[in-house]
């Protein structure tokens, strides 16, 4: 007897149970944004250990290519001093994070320890760059650090040839040209050379980038574009380092956007077409009216890895 209604109470108290659940998990979620990209089993094996280390199988799933943290621990108490990325790149925090306490808590302290390191690093090596043989320079600093201040000072250079092409220098864009070949025909002598994995990634990925630069050069040699405020060169990802804001700024025609320092670790550049140019510049114009983009097209022709790119980028 009573079978029924005691299954029943049962079922309503679960649940509330379940909801009461929910709504705790939500309030974690506000709290660190980055646990919506798990599941409520995930957040809770995380919630339901004391144990800061129970994040680091999570990891790749919260950061976009950081597999790991790297945890020290002196005196009974837990730090995170820095980040390991999927091909076992790795780089320490300038000031090392108690992972004590709410565990969303110190994880919003490591994501902006994150950017506040990476940011120092950035701005370390634009100020480098120009003290450095390049060659040297590559190895000195982590692979996305490398990858966007080589293109800050691509940037700079190119408009400088502009500068001096308006001045009476006719030679100036021609003079870029063969910068530009004999810096890839020092990296390409480096890939050459005994490299470890890690140098070898970061270099590949690095050629991509340089040759597409030298590409546009030369495309601005052959069309006799001599003004920076052509559409060649407007319509190009440019990268800047923002003296008022004392930060790197990305712009597009009438686009502007800042780096949001998410470590990338070595996880590579597609090859940029025309095609994917467009695509890109078609976003970005769009992000830039507060609009999204909606890429379409048959399926593996790239839509989705082509906004992955532009999201590295």
């Amino acid at each position: 007897p009573d079978r029924l209604s005691t299954l029943q109470s049962l079922v309503q108290r679960l649940d509330k149970c379940q909801r009461s659940l929910s709504d705790y998990l939500e309030t974690k979620r506000i709290a660190f944004p980055r646990f919506f990209f798990i599941s409520d089993d995930e957040l809770l094996s995380i919630l339901g250990s004391g144990d800061p280390t129970s994040v680091q199988q999570h990891m790749i799933k919260l950061f976009d290519n950081c597999e790991s943290l790297i945890f020290k621990t002196s005196r009974g108490s837990t730090t995170a001093s820095g980040m390991v990325s999927s091909e076992k790149e790795s780089f320490d925090f300038r000031e090392n994070v108690a992972a004590e306490g709410p565990v969303e808590e110190w994880m919003l302290n490591v994501e902006h320890e994150m950017q506040k390191t990476l940011y120092q690093i950035m701005k370390e090596a634009v100020i480098a760059y120009p003290k450095h043989p390049r060659t040297e320079w590559i190895m000195m600093y982590i692979g996305m650090t490398v990858l966007m201040v080589s293109q800050i000072w691509w940037t700079y250079e190119v408009e400088d040839a502009f500068q001096q092409v308006r001045q009476g220098n006719k030679l100036a864009m021609k003079e870029m040209r063969s910068k530009l070949i004999s810096q890839i025909n020092d990296i390409v002598k480096l890939v050459r050379s005994n490299l470890d994995r890690l140098s070898r990634k970061k270099i590949n990925t690095l050629i991509i980038v340089d040759v597409h630069a030298r590409d546009l050069v030369d495309g601005f040699v052959r069309d006799s574009i001599l003004d920076a405020r052509e559409f060649q060169w407007e319509s190009q990802l440019r990268y800047y380092w923002d003296r008022t804001a004392d930060d790197v700024a990305i712009r597009q025609c009438t686009g502007t956007f800042n780096c949001g320092y998410e470590y990338m670790g070595l996880n590579g550049r597609l090859v940029i077409t025309p095609l994917t140019d467009r695509c890109i510049m078609t976003l970005t114009q769009a992000l830039s009216m507060g609009f999204g983009g909606s890429p379409a097209g048959p399926a593996g022709t790239g839509k989705t890895e082509t906004v992955k790119d532009l999201a590295k980028a």
